[in-house]
């Protein structure tokens, strides 16, 4: 592929040619392979097409020797938002698919697609993967396995910024070193909107300059750029820009000169707000009349609890209108859901059909649509805000300039004039926005054209830097934070908060994950958690709520609200909080959960709440619900959790049902009820009672389609019945589908040692081979590929210690064969403890450990590695631990003796790595100073990711000796 293919590569995709600017970009890329550091480009130029010139750049690059490439495989699209409504992530949806699509065929597609898949490396499956990179939980999949895989990542500040300083929210200790590794090399960093991200900015600017030559005795050389996309940046000097081509395109010219009148009104308090703001929505419709029967109204506030209570009056008011609530304070399953029935007919470019819409349709939102929301609405009526946020927001209006003309108007609260999020940039935008609007004939309001164009004008003869958000700055990303900051494992006590570096000294704490559980009762114990085990929390259910807010909540008091920016401090006030609170589950992942109060949650915790607390509803946080909260954790399971799950558990059946049919939901409760004693009393065996309920729930028509499949695929596959509580059949049973779905890409356990059985020798192997493959593929100096291929072989070794051995069978040992992976339930926690301990398999004991005893008794392994001490930290930190201090776990040591790759290895004794003068520490010091932070990192994700991905290919294949 050529540079000049662009415009038929871009036509392909999207059935038009391209702007000129993008075009131009598209050329710029492919002649000097540099990113400008800023793309200043209006809303509505199409700036989403910057993923298409960036993948462009990387096609044309594919046929490169890895070393010389000089694109990006992971290109990192960063919106400081929580609701990603993007039109960013549907268009590199779109992309990925027309790329499948083409593979085995012909024309610029098909090259496109098979010069990703020769990037991507033997066996992968898909030219281009597209991920949303929101909250992690404990125990969940790793964003990407391979790290050859050409991938579109949307994210946020908060999300990709903590990972990139290796303290990933919601990630696993031991997994942050992937997740900082995969974030900061060969990664594109796309940072839309950067002038409302600049302490993010800065913070990036800083991780670049510590990625260089001065900052390791060895780079690491991979392609690694940040870009800033803003329609207002600070220094333009090396800005790329529109030219005069650009404003001579006709869709452009519609876009830009499109006018957008908007009355400024005024009303005297903060209470008065979500009033007016309703009315003047309402009134918008009615001046709409038969010229547009079915308009859709953005109605924007600066608060979730006055965008609530514009809803609430929505409702109240107008029956002849729908009506749905945005906020990014929203369950992932019910965003998704929502958007699914609602993005169609609220989209840019919609069609009457398309649309759907018969009446009007009012969006209530937060600001968490400014930014990336490919959203076109036909009237606006928004909260007054900062000069730049009202910008955005006007940018949803009327969006694609293709309607004659479109209503708005902004409502202001005299009262407010020191605003919690904006400040006084909210005070002072008013006051220049009456400044320059025009009387309107007949009304005490005036009128301001926020039209691209005509604003630009307006902006170009005024000074307007009071009138955005206070710019503020991080501090200084210094290499004493870093050399904190990349221990973790075990996290040291004292550490940067991660908050001040990523939003500067107005960051908020960090939010929490909140789940809700029908099954967990109001007065819930610690054994009515252990269900939680076998049917873990996801992402698809958990909510991110600000700490203060969720501590008011479970306190029952005011101050429950929520901004909806990441990272600004919810209020000017901090909200003591005294007594005791509701009890909240916290679930500490493979070590299972743990029942606190409200003063004992911490930022980052994930925390089950009882569904009868109330809270939330179908359109996210909601503190003054009183009414149960739906249980979303079996929903699309087989999609979010790759098995079939089921929970037939009194508490759970009315979901199973449309409404109206409490009649068959009492029913199958009274048979649950009834199962102990129909037990006790000999008259059935357990299984047959499932099957009885699974088939009353069938022979319902008023079933719902998702419970039906779930059902139906139970009865015809081969499921495991896990009890609630031992002995009482009656408190319930959750069954799960026999499917081999891979237990790797996730925390750090042994537990992943459990799938099917495998070799020690041959698993060894498979990833010596998989990493040197990643390795090849990444363009690494050879004598690198070679250190991380022998780290990859010999990574194992310390499960020939023969109490590993036993623990993988059981508990004894049944033959003389080495494994690496046994047969034995991952999910069965009860059976790997009972296995451990008759194994005398010391109780957190890592077998990584011995693998480096291993080498460090048979030096002879490491004699052709040309860095002994890059091989030696890699096997040892191959699950995360070990950065800098190996855990100290009381052990009487081993005697290993086993034949290994043609040689005979042995050790005696305990390994002592957590000892001082075993040097460990300094060993990671040393290989932190010689290959940087990042890049000693991404060294080690090489290894881990090979490791992972052969697991996780060994646990669906089976594989013989």
């Amino acid at each position: 592929m050529q540079i000049e293919d662009f415009d038929a590569f871009f036509t392909a995709l999207h059935g038009r040619p391209p702007f000129p600017w993008q075009s131009r970009l598209a050329k710029q890329l492919g002649e000097t392979g540099v990113w400008p550091p800023v793309l200043n480009l209006p809303t509505s130029a199409g700036k989403t097409a910057a993923l298409d010139a960036a993948l462009f750049h990387l096609i044309l690059e594919a046929a490169q020797p890895p070393a010389q490439r000089r694109a990006p495989r992971r290109i990192f699209f960063v919106v400081d938002r929580r609701l990603v409504v993007d039109e960013a992530y549907q268009r590199a949806t779109n992309i990925a698919e027309a790329l499948v699509n083409a593979q085995g065929g012909s024309g610029i597609l098909a090259d496109a697609a098979a010069g990703l898949l020769n990037l991507a490396g033997e066996g992968a499956k898909q030219p281009l993967v597209v991920r949303r990179l929101r909250g992690g939980l404990p125990m969940e999949r790793a964003f990407l396995g391979n790290p050859l895989q050409p991938a579109v990542i949307m994210t946020t500040v908060d999300q990709l910024g903590s990972r990139l300083l290796f303290r990933g929210y919601g990630v696993s200790a031991n997994m942050r070193p992937i997740h900082a590794a995969l974030t900061a090399m060969d990664s594109l960093i796309l940072l839309d909107e950067a002038h409302m991200s600049r302490p993010f900015l800065q913070t990036l600017q800083a991780v670049t300059r510590y990625q260089s030559n001065d900052w390791s005795e060895r780079q690491i050389r991979l392609p690694h750029a940040v870009v800033q996309m803003t329609a207002t940046p600070g220094d333009t000097t090396d800005a790329f820009e529109l030219n005069d081509k650009d404003y001579d395109h006709e869709l452009l010219q519609q876009r830009l000169q499109s006018a957008k009148p908007a009355e400024l009104e005024e009303v005297k308090e903060a209470s008065a707000l979500a009033k007016a703001l309703t009315d003047k929505a309402i009134e918008l419709i009615v001046r709409f009349g038969e010229t547009l029967p079915a308009p859709v109204i953005g109605v924007v506030t600066n608060r979730v609890t006055t965008a609530r209570e514009v809803f609430e009056r929505v409702n109240k008011q107008c029956e002849l209108v729908e009506t749905i609530l945005l906020t990014g304070r929203i369950r992932p399953a019910d965003r998704d859901r929502l958007l699914k029935t609602y993005l169609p007919r609220m989209k840019a470019g919609r069609s009457g059909a398309e649309a759907g819409n018969s009446k009007p349709l009012f969006v209530v939102a937060t600001q968490t649509i400014e930014v990336g929301a490919d959203l076109d609405f036909d009237g606006l009526v928004t909260e007054s805000a900062s000069l730049d946020a009202l910008r955005q927001r006007f940018g949803r209006l009327n969006r694609l300039g293709e309607r004659p003309y479109c209503l708005a108007a902004v409502i202001h609260a005299k009262s407010n004039k020191d605003d919690p999020i904006y400040g006084e940039a909210l005070s002072k935008t008013w006051k220049w926005l009456n400044e320059h609007s025009e009387k309107i004939k007949g009304k005490k309001s005036r009128v301001v054209d926020f039209g691209i164009l005509k604003l630009k004008a307006l902006l170009a003869t005024s000074n307007i830097s009071a009138l955005y958000m206070l710019p503020v700055d991080a501090p200084v990303l210094l290499p004493t934070h870093l050399d904190v900051l990349v221990q973790t494992s075990p996290n040291p006590r004292v550490s940067p908060d991660p908050a001040l570096l990523l939003h500067g000294p107005n960051s908020r704490e960090e939010d929490v994950q909140v789940v809700w559980r029908a099954d967990v009762p109001k007065n819930f114990l610690i054994e009515d958690l252990a269900i939680l085990q076998a049917l873990p929390p996801s992402s698809h259910e958990a909510l991110a709520i600000p700490l203060s807010a969720l501590r008011a909540f479970l306190h029952q008091i005011g101050g429950a609200d929520a901004n909806d920016l990441e990272g600004l401090a919810e209020t000017s006030e901090m909200i003591e909080f005294t007594g005791d609170s509701k009890p909240v589950a916290i679930w500490r992942g493979a070590n299972g959960s743990e029942v606190v109060f409200a003063n004992r949650i911490r930022p980052g915790d994930l925390v089950v709440l009882p569904a009868i607390y109330g809270g939330a509803d179908e359109f996210g946080w909601y503190p003054a619900k009183a009414a149960p909260v739906s249980d979303v954790a079996e929903l699309d399971c087989l999609t979010t959790r790759g098995k079939f799950y089921l929970r037939l558990h009194p508490a759970l059946v009315s979901y199973w049902f449309e409404s109206g049919s409490e009649v068959v939901a009492a029913e199958i409760q009274r048979l649950i009820a009834n199962w102990q004693q129909r037990l006790d009393d000999g008259e059935t065996e357990l299984p047959a009672l499932y099957n009885e309920v699974l088939q009353v729930a069938l022979d319902s028509e008023s079933l719902s389609s998702s419970y039906r499949t779930v059902i139906e695929a139970l009865l015809r596959e081969k499921f495991s019945a896990i009890p609630y509580v031992e002995r009482d059949a009656s408190k319930g049973v959750l069954l799960v589908s026999k499917r081999n779905v891979a237990q790797t890409l996730v925390d750090d356990g042994d537990a992943l040692s459990l799938s099917l059985e495998v070799g020690l020798e041959q698993h060894s192997q498979g990833v010596a081979g998989l990493a040197r493959e990643f390795s090849l593929g990444l363009g690494l100096p050879p004598d690198l590929v070679s250190c991380i291929e022998k780290a990859a072989l010999y990574h194992d070794l310390g499960k020939a210690d023969p109490r590993f051995q036993a623990m993988l069978q059981g508990g004894v040992a049944q033959h003389d064969k080495w494994l690496a992976k046994s047969g034995m339930n991952a999910a069965d926690r009860v059976a790997r403890q009972l296995a451990r301990k008759i194994a005398a398999y010391p109780n957190g004991q890592r077998h990584e450990c011995y693998s480096v005893a291993l080498l460090r008794a048979n030096l002879r392994l490491l004699k052709l590695s040309s860095d002994p001490e890059l091989t030696e930290y890699l096997v040892g930190s191959h699950h995360g631990h070990g950065r800098p201090w190996m855990p100290a776990i009381p052990d009487e040591g081993t005697d290993i003796n086993f034949f290994f790759d043609n040689q005979s290895i042995h050790f005696c004794g305990v390994h002592g790595l957590e000892r001082l003068d075993a040097g460990w520490p300094d060993l990671f010091w040393r290989l932190i100073r010689r290959y940087g932070y990042w890049g000693l990192s991404f060294l080690e994700t090489v290894v881990r990711l090979a490791d992972q991905q052969r697991s996780e290919w060994e646990s669906k294949n089976e594989t013989n000796d």
